[in-house]
């Protein structure tokens, strides 16, 4: 069986921690032998699979773990396995990953059976070369892609000749399509903790022939013939170009959808774009890192620019050693690439250096920056590992920002993005698909995203340091209190609060019904265009709009102040700058905290 020993470390980070041991810090594993011995001590007497087993001796090693390199496992390691799954109801077995074999002749006639019941043809053939104008006549007629799919009807029309080698059929529940982001990590230990909530703990993960695409199958009950979850990580577009053609039932993204691919999705999954459809699941802050021994320690978003377009290319030029630039970037279908791409590169008018190198893997790209001297990237928070993230300013001489979980709730770290998965809106409430979607936003789904190095959405509080700089109006406001970590942000252009604004909400309310006797103090702002005043009332009116939510809610509102284009996050020369700049603050106070209120 071949396998990488990042996915064994992964499965082994998940295994320990159910079995109710301490939390296994996954870059201190690699990291650390020291600490890689005390994991090895809690292996060796843990109930897990020969396949976990056979980690102790790469674990025992000095240095650092080569988490890329391939691993062969004998057979009988996965057969162990598989049998101690079938006789343990009891215990959890391990997550075993095979080669997956296919009949070539079975999966001809699947896809033809596929194209002619979806009556998608013509569309798939535009679609396949980018996204393009879809068919209206074509999307019209389209039947909703269903939710939950057996290939035992494939099979069935089998030839006989193919039948005696055709794999056992196989239900496919749903399939999850995009953001590799996502999809390496994060999305797989979602799943797991979905089935486990519903009550299933025979679940194994499948690699594929792509190092991208997996499956996960699952047994309802000893003995059942397995359910399949398709897992396929190929990049952001890829999920939209999926739901395009009705071969994925949501699509991952870590960048928003873009109006081309809402408006060609709509008249088949209805507006992607609508609260109900779309589901910020975590936030990521997009690090950019360097090899651990670089001595700089931030840069602003000009300079990064510079270093990604090949302008800059020595590290003396930015005062750092004489050491030439080396250039990794993530692949053209990752939302990653978009998102740096949006918040670096077009901001500055720049365009990626030809001579950078592109990889689709995200954990590839970091293990490859971190031994390289003069290496730069740019990945998504959880894959920083052991290279070396840096600060990052909005603009050259302005404060740089270091990723933290606090900065990238409130979104004021300058390249923080959402994590989303678009639904349709004709996905039935009642379907496993649906069901997964509605875990994910929950505080226990949440949960999972923190512990796979993202940031969660669930709502923490503060008391931050405040710099003397600040305007003395908001330090007499904030003084004493503290800070739930989250804005509220509108629509472009709008008194409307956003899909997460929206989700938050509900945040919010089970935050005070779990911290009782608080009182809430909003402050808005704005960007700077316009005059000062009409900023100042355009920063009150969103503040108010929050306050009229908390208020209807039963939460206690105490004051409300709009500082206008004060104490801006980003800057305001560019419409992202100016879309961060535009938001509410939330602070608290107990009514005991002896602080004046205004």
């Amino acid at each position: 069986m071949s396998t990488t020993l990042f996915d064994l470390l992964w499965q082994l980070k998940r295994e320990l921690e159910k079995s109710g041991g301490e939390r296994v810090e996954l870059p201190q594993l690699i990291d650390d032998p020291a600490y890689r011995q005390t994991v090895v001590a809690r292996l060796a007497s843990a109930s897990v699979s020969p396949a976990l087993k056979s980690l102790i001796p790469y674990l025992d090693t000095p240095g650092v773990l080569d988490i890329g390199q391939s691993l062969e496992l004998p057979a009988d390691h996965v057969d162990a396995s598989l049998d101690a799954a079938q006789t343990t109801s009891s215990k959890k077995p391990a997550v075993v990953v095979k080669p997956k074999k296919r009949s070539t002749g079975l999966m001809l006639v699947f896809v033809v059976l596929v194209a002619v019941l979806a009556g998608i043809g013509l569309m798939g053939r535009e679609l396949l070369s980018g996204f393009g104008e879809v068919p209206q006549r074509l999307v019209r007629d389209a039947e909703p892609a269903p939710v939950s799919r057996s290939v035992n009807a494939v099979a069935a029309a089998q030839p006989q000749a193919d039948a005696a080698v055709a794999e056992p059929s196989v239900d496919t529940l749903f399939r999850l399509h995009g953001s590799n982001t996502i999809g390496e990590s994060l999305a797989p230990a979602l799943l797991e903790a979905f089935w486990e909530r519903e009550g299933i703990n025979d679940i194994s993960l499948e690699q594929l022939e792509a190092d991208v695409e997996r499956d996960m199958l699952i047994r309802t009950e000893e003995g059942a013939e397995p359910q399949r979850i398709e897992l396929k990580a190929h990049g952001s577009s890829t999920g939209f170009k999926g739901l395009a053609k009705q071969q994925a039932d949501l699509a991952m993204a870590s960048r928003r959808i873009k109006e081309n691919e809402r408006q060609a999705l709509e008249p088949l999954y209805g507006d992607l774009s609508s609260v109900n459809a779309e589901h910020v699941i975590g936030m990521d802050g997009l690090a950019i890192i360097v090899h651990p021994e670089n001595p700089l320690n931030s840069l602003a978003t000009e300079q990064l620019a510079q270093l990604f377009s090949g302008e800059v290319s020595n590290w003396s030029e930015l005062g750092g050693p004489d050491l030439p630039v080396v250039i990794y970037s993530r692949d053209s279908n990752s939302g990653t690439w978009d998102s740096f791409n949006s918040m670096v590169l077009k901001q500055h008018a720049a365009t990626l250096s030809e001579e950078a190198i592109r990889l689709e893997s995200s954990s590839e790209l970091s293990e490859r920056v971190s031994q390289e001297a003069g290496a730069i990237g740019f990945i998504g928070l959880p894959y920083v590992l052991r290279a070396k993230a840096l600060a990052v300013a909005d603009e050259v001489g302005a404060l740089p920002v270091f990723p933290t979980s606090f900065t990238i709730s409130t979104e004021d770290y300058p390249l923080t993005r959402r994590l989303y998965i678009y639904e349709p809106t004709n996905l039935p409430l009642d379907s496993v698909a649906h069901r997964f979607v509605e875990f994910i936003g929950s505080e226990e789904g949440q949960e999972v995203v923190r512990e796979t190095g993202f940031v969660s959405q669930n709502i923490r509080r503060i008391q931050p340091a405040l710099n003397e700089e600040l305007p003395d109006e908001y330090l007499d406001i904030a003084s004493g209190g503290s800070r739930l970590s989250l804005n509220f942000r509108f629509k472009s252009g709008t008194f409307v609060l956003d899909s997460k604004a929206q989700r938050d909400m509900s945040r919010v309310i089970r935050f005070f019904e779990n911290n009782p006797g608080q009182s809430v103090v909003l402050i808005g702002f704005s960007d700077n265009v316009g005059e000062s005043e009409r900023n100042r009332q355009l920063s009150l009116q969103r503040a108010q709009i929050v306050r009229d939510e908390l208020l209807a809610r039963g939460i206690n509102v105490v004051a409300v102040h709009g500082m206008g284009d004060q104490v801006p996050v980003a800057s305001n020369e560019t419409a992202a700058g100016r879309d961060r700049n535009r938001r509410v603050e939330v602070w608290v106070r107990g009514y005991n905290s002896g602080v004046a209120l205004r």
